[in-house]
């Protein structure tokens, strides 16, 4: 997999390169240059989610032109080639994500549980009682393992769980969802 983008440090010049912006207007967006064999560069501008995380994930989707954005709690899926944004969720407060391109699945994690996308549609969500985060380890055979934080008196409470890809259930110590 080839790594074709830089994340840019500081503001680029306004019409130096083609530019799209995606999400609100942000006053501290994350710019990214995307550098292409097949089509011209570009450059993007992705605004924020709207919970004030501090978190960002970009994962570029094996043989594809796909990437998977995820920008202080804001999700995006796009093409890099063509710079056209396939899936943006409007409420900005992920904190995970990780995308089955073999199975359409794109799987977000929140504070309070998991949505999952399969095309453009939410499919399925999770919503664990008594929960303060969700966070994702590995893809493994037809299982995703994460972990999820039960807050305690005690402090650090993280605890495996298992997302069966095929059924879409997760083994979460006793329970089942």
């Amino acid at each position: 997999m080839n790594k074709n983008f830089e994340i840019l440090e500081t503001i680029p010049i306004s019409g130096e390169i083609n530019e799209r912006h995606f999400g609100q207007t942000d006053s501290n967006p994350l710019w990214i240059k995307f550098s292409s064999i097949n089509s011209d560069n570009w450059i993007g501008s992705f605004s924020s989610g709207t919970i004030g995380l501090k978190n960002r994930k970009i994962s570029e989707i094996e043989k594809t032109s796909k990437i998977g954005l995820l920008t202080n709690g804001a999700f995006y899926l796009f093409d890099k080639e063509s710079g056209d944004l396939i899936f943006y969720p409007e409420q900005g407060h992920f904190i995970d994500f990780e995308i089955i391109s073999e199975l359409d699945l794109i799987i977000l994690a929140t504070n309070w549980g998991i949505n999952i996308i399969k095309g453009k549609k939410q499919i399925k969500e999770i919503r664990p009682d008594f929960i303060d985060g969700v966070r994702f380890l590995e893809k493994y055979e037809n299982s995703l393992i994460g972990e999820i934080f039960e807050p305690s008196e005690n402090g650090d409470n993280w605890s495996k769980f298992e997302l069966d890809l095929k059924t879409l259930e997760l083994n979460w110590g006793k329970y089942k969802y």
